[in-house]
C-alpha cells in the first residue's frame, strides 16, 4: 500500500470574515498590551512573550469554533486474492489432495507477485497466517459458504480484493445460497471442486419434519424424509423413539433416492419431547453416521382461542377461516362489523374478543369501523398482551392503523399507487424457518412457486428488531422490502403478511391433496409460533441449539434480569450439567455485558443431558433448566455428493473458472495468466480535532506557564 499526501483543509464553524475579525483584534490587542512595560524590555522578549500570548489566544479562540485539520491522502492498495478453504468435515477424505495442491496454489500466487489471504471456513471464516496451514484439520462441524464469501464482499473495498480461490465440494447446510452472493461480487471466483460427483452408496434420515409445538392428546404427523441410493427396493426398518423410549418400529421397502415416510405422534403429557428416529444399517453403506436423526419439541396442554377481526368480507378472511378449522387443536371465531355498528349475524359478537389468545387482523381497522370498536380492540391487545396477524390490503386504513403501530413489526409511508401483482421472494435460508417450513422436501421452491397475490402500493419497512421472512419480485427482479415479516419484542409476538388475495396459494396445485394443504399450513404454524408463551424468567438460560456433534462445544447464552426488567450485570451465574441424575460437570458462567452471559461445555460424550443455571441476586435466588442431546450423527455426513452444478454456476456469474481439484494442475500451473492484478486507487479522509485534544489543553498551559514564568523572572507587573 503506497499512501500520497494529496491536500489539508481547515475546518471551522465561526464564519471566516468574524474569524479574521477576532483574530486581527487580537493581534492589536497583544501588540498594545506589550507595547510598554514596566520595567523597559529589549524589542526580542517582547517578542517572546506576544508571541506566546498570541498563540494561546488564537488557539482559544479556534477551539471554540471547532477547529480540525481534514487530510486527504490518495491510497494504492495492491491486488488481493482471498484464497477461500472448506475446513469441514464432509471434504476430510480428501484433505491430502487438497493439501498438495493448496501448496500448489500458493507458491503460484506468490509468484505473481500478488498479496494472498487465506480463510478457512465451516460455520463462520477464519483468517489464517501462511505459517498456520498445518491448522486445517477438516473437522468443521457445518458449511457456511456464504457467509466466508460475505466477508470477502464486507472487505472488498477497504482490501482490494481481485480474485477469489474456493476449494470446498459445495456442500451447504447452513447459510444462504451462495449463488446469491456471488452475483453481487463483481470479483472472479476460480472454483476447485472436492469429493465424488456421483452419489455415494448410502441411505440417510434428511430431514425430521413436525410443529414445534404440538398438544397432548392429539395425534400429530411427524414426516421422516429418507435419502439413499443403492439400495432401491430393499427393504430395512426405521425405528421411532420418545425421549429413548421405543414407540413404532416399521419395516420399509426403499423406493427412488428421495422418500418421505409418515409417523403419528400422541404425546401424552405436556412438556418438551425428544423424538428420534433410526435406520438399520446396510454393510455396505459409505457410512452409518447419517441412519440416525433427532428433533425436539414441545407438547402443550390447552386448545387456543382465535379470532378473525376483518373489515368487511373477503375470500382471504374466507380461506384462513376454513384454514384454521382444519386444525381440531383450535377454535375460532370471526368478528366483522357493519357501518351501523352491530355485526354480521353468521359471524358473532364482541364477546368473542374478550376469550381470544390470538387475533388475525384482515382489513382492519377500516373506514368502516367505529372508533369504539376499534378501540375495545386495541384494549384487548394492550392489556393482556395478544398476539396479532395482519393482513394488509386496500381496505385498510392506515390513519386508523397508526393507534396499533406499537403492536406491529413494520413501518409505513405514503401511498404511491393503488396495488400491484408480485411473486412471493423466500430466501432460501428463511425457508425452514418454523412459520414457513409447510412440509415440503423443498418449502423454498413451494413458497416461490405459489401464484402471484397482490400488494398494496405503498412502502413497507420493516422494523429493526423484526425479522423479514420473505420479499417480494416484481418481475424477476427482488424488491427489498418485506412481505412477510416477524417480531418477538417484549413478550409480544406479531406477524404481518403486507399482501392480499393469499387465497390463490391454495391454488399451486388444488387437485394435489398434499401440495392443497401448504396455505393451511402456513396459517397454522403462524399461530402456533405467535402463540408460544416464553415463561417470564429473570433469569434465562438457552443452548445454541438442540443437538450438538460429539466433538463439538456445547454453547450456552444467560439472560439476567432484574424485577423492573433492567440486565444485571456481572453476577455469578453456576451451571450444572447432569446426565440423568448424575452430575457430569460444572462451571460458571461469563459475563459479556448488559445482562448476558456466555459458558461453554466440552469433551461430553454421547447422551441426553439437562442442564442448572441458578443465582442469588438481592436475598432472592433464581434458576433455569433445560435439555441438549450429544450424538454422532454428523450434519457433515447427511449430503454426500459434490455440487458441481452449484459451483459451475458461481464460476460462471463471476466470470471466473471452474475444475475438479484432481484435474486442476495445467490451471494451476497457469494460474498467473488469469489472476486479475489492478492496483487499486482511493482518496483516504481523516480529521484530526484540535478543539477537542487534550494535547490542545496541554499546549495552552505549557505557553502560559512558560509567559508566566518569564514575566516573573524579567520583574514585570
Amino acid at each position: 500500500m503506497n499512501l500520497i499526501m494529496a491536500s489539508f483543509n481547515l475546518i471551522y464553524t465561526i464564519p471566516t470574515i468574524i474569524l479574521i475579525l477576532i483574530l486581527i483584534l487580537i493581534i492589536v490587542g497583544v501588540y498594545f498590551y506589550y507595547r510598554r512595560t514596566l520595567p523597559d524590555l529589549s524589542k526580542k522578549d517582547k517578542i517572546i512573550l506576544s508571541t506566546l500570548r498570541l498563540f494561546v489566544l488564537v488557539v482559544i479562540v479556534l477551539s471554540t469554533g471547532e477547529l480540525a485539520i481534514e487530510t486527504i491522502a490518495k491510497k494504492f492498495d495492491e491486488p488481493v486474492t482471498a484464497l477461500l478453504i472448506d475446513n469441514s468435515k464432509s471434504v476430510s477424505s480428501e484433505q491430502n489432495l487438497i493439501r498438495e495442491k493448496l501448496d500448489k496454489i500458493i507458491r503460484q500466487i506468490k509468484n505473481s507477485n500478488q498479496k494472498i489471504e487465506i480463510f478457512v471456513f465451516n460455520e463462520s471464516p477464519r483468517l489464517l497466517h501462511l505459517d498456520s496451514l498445518n491448522q486445517i484439520n477438516f473437522n468443521g462441524h457445518s458449511t457456511n459458504i456464504s457467509k466466508s464469501i460475505n466477508e470477502i464482499l464486507k472487505n472488498k473495498n477497504d482490501k482490494n480484493y481481485q480474485n477469489v480461490i474456493l476449494i470446498t465440494d459445495g456442500i451447504y447446510n447452513s447459510g444462504e445460497n451462495p449463488v446469491y452472493l456471488t452475483e453481487k461480487s463483481e470479483i472472479p471466483f476460480f472454483i476447485f471442486g472436492v469429493g465424488d460427483p456421483k452419489p455415494k452408496i448410502d441411505i440417510s434420515i434428511d430431514e425430521i419434519i413436525t410443529n414445534d409445538l404440538i398438544y397432548a392428546q392429539n395425534q400429530t404427523p411427524v414426516r421422516v424424509n429418507i435419502k439413499s441410493n443403492g439400495f432401491e427396493n430393499q427393504f430395512t426398518t426405521i425405528s421411532f423413539f420418545e425421549d429413548n423410549k421405543l414407540i413404532e418400529k416399521r419395516d420399509f421397502q426403499i423406493h427412488g433416492n428421495y422418500q418421505e415416510l409418515e409417523f403419528f405422534y400422541k404425546p401424552e403429557k405436556e412438556g418438551e419431547k425428544k423424538l428420534s428416529f433410526s435406520i438399520s444399517p446396510f454393510k455396505n453403506e459409505y457410512t452409518t453416521k447419517n441412519n440416525f436423526s433427532t428433533r425436539y419439541v414441545k407438547v402443550l396442554s390447552n386448545k387456543i382461542r382465535t379470532l378473525i377481526i376483518a373489515g368487511k368480507p373477503s375470500y382471504d378472511l374466507s380461506f384462513i377461516n376454513q384454514a384454521i378449522k382444519t386444525n381440531k387443536d383450535l377454535q375460532t371465531a370471526t368478528l366483522i362489523e357493519k357501518n351501523d355498528g352491530s355485526f354480521y349475524p353468521l359471524f358473532g359478537n364482541e364477546s368473542f374478543i374478550d376469550s381470544a389468545d390470538v387475533i388475525f387482523l384482515v382489513g382492519f381497522p377500516s373506514t368502516n369501523n367505529s372508533d369504539r370498536f376499534i378501540r375495545k380492540v386495541y384494549s384487548k391487545i394492550e392489556r393482556d398482551n395478544i398476539p396479532l396477524f395482519i393482513l394488509i390490503n386496500p381496505d385498510t386504513d392506515f390513519n386508523r392503523l397508526v393507534l396499533f403501530k406499537q403492536f406491529l413489526p413494520f413501518d409505513w409511508r405514503s401511498a404511491f399507487g393503488t396495488a400491484s401483482q408480485i411473486l412471493i421472494d423466500v430466501p432460501e435460508e428463511k425457508s425452514k424457518n418454523e412459520i414457513l417450513n409447510i412440509g415440503s422436501n423443498n418449502p423454498v421452491q413451494v413458497w416461490n412457486s405459489f401464484p402471484p397475490i397482490y400488494r398494496v402500493d405503498r412502502e413497507f419497512l420493516s422494523k429493526p428488531e423484526s425479522e423479514i421472512l420473505s420479499y417480494f419480485k416484481i418481475g424477476n427482479s427482488r424488491i427489498n422490502q418485506p412481505l412477510i415479516v416477524s417480531r418477538n419484542l417484549n413478550r409480544h409476538r406479531s406477524i404481518a403478511f403486507l399482501g392480499f388475495n393469499i387465497w390463490r396459494l391454495k391454488l399451486l396445485n388444488a387437485m394435489n391433496e398434499e401440495e392443497s394443504i401448504y396455505f393451511e399450513r402456513f396459517i397454522n404454524n403462524s399461530i402456533k409460533w405467535l402463540t408460544t408463551r416464553e415463561v417470564e424468567k429473570n433469569l434465562k438460560v438457552q443452548v445454541s441449539k438442540k443437538i450438538f456433534d460429539i466433538n463439538e462445544k456445547v454453547s450456552l447464552i444467560a439472560q439476567f434480569y432484574d424485577n423492573s426488567n433492567q440486565p444485571v450485570e456481572d453476577e455469578q451465574i453456576n451451571l450444572e450439567i447432569f446426565q440423568g441424575k448424575d452430575k457430569i460437570t460444572s462451571t460458571i458462567f461469563k459475563p459479556i455485558g448488559n445482562g448476558l452471559y456466555t459458558a461453554e461445555i466440552e469433551n461430553l460424550q454421547q447422551g441426553d443431558y439437562s442442564f442448572q443455571a441458578t443465582t442469588e441476586f438481592s436475598g432472592k435466588k433464581f434458576s433455569d433448566n433445560g435439555r441438549f442431546s450429544v450424538t454422532e450423527t454428523e450434519t457433515e455426513f447427511r449430503d454426500l455428493q459434490l455440487r458441481e452444478d452449484l459451483l459451475k454456476r458461481m464460476s460462471a456469474i463471476t466470470k471466473g473458472s471452474y475444475f475438479h481439484i484432481s484435474n486442476s494442475d495445467e490451471f494451476i500451473n497457469n494460474l498467473n495468466q488469469y489472476l486479475t492484478k489492478k492496483p487499486k486507487q482511493r482518496e483516504v479522509t481523516s480529521i484530526i480535532y484540535i478543539w477537542n485534544s487534550p494535547y490542545t489543553l496541554i499546549l495552552i498551559i505549557l505557553f502560559l506557564s512558560i509567559e508566566w514564568f518569564l514575566r516573573k523572572r524579567w520583574g514585570l507587573l
